[in-house]
C-alpha cells in the first residue's frame, strides 16, 4: 500500500509540503539547493511544491541572482508560511501536565 499521492501526481502531500517549507526556515533557497538537499525531492516534485506554495502565498521570491550564466531565483517563507509551520508544530507538541494545587 502506498502513502500519499501517486508518483507523478499533481497533488501535494501535507507532510511533505511541511518538510519542504521547513527547508526555507533559515535562509532563502534556490531549486539547485532544494534538489541537492537531504530530502531528495526530484525536480518535478520541487516545481510542483513551489507552484503550490507560491499560489497559496506560503513562499515568495526573495531575489534573483543574475550575475551568473543562468539566473537563479531564491525563494523564502512568507509570514503566512511561517504561521502555517508553527500551527502544525504547535498541534504536535505534547500538552503540559496540569499544575497540582497544594492545599
Amino acid at each position: 500500500m502506498r502513502r500519499g499521492p501517486k508518483k507523478g501526481s499533481k497533488f501535494c502531500d501535507l507532510l511533505e509540503a511541511l518538510k519542504f517549507l521547513n527547508m526555507f526556515k533559515k535562509t532563502p533557497k534556490n531549486v539547485y539547493q532544494l534538489y541537492h538537499s537531504s530530502l531528495h525531492f526530484d525536480t518535478k516534485k520541487i516545481y510542483r511544491y513551489l507552484r503550490y506554495c507560491i499560489k497559496e502565498e506560503l513562499l515568495e521570491i526573495d531575489h534573483i541572482e543574475e550575475a551568473k550564466f543562468l539566473p537563479s531565483k531564491y525563494y523564502r517563507l512568507t509570514q503566512k508560511g511561517r504561521d502555517f509551520i508553527d500551527l502544525f508544530n504547535d498541534s504536535h507538541k505534547k500538552p503540559l501536565a496540569p499544575k497540582q494545587n497544594s492545599a
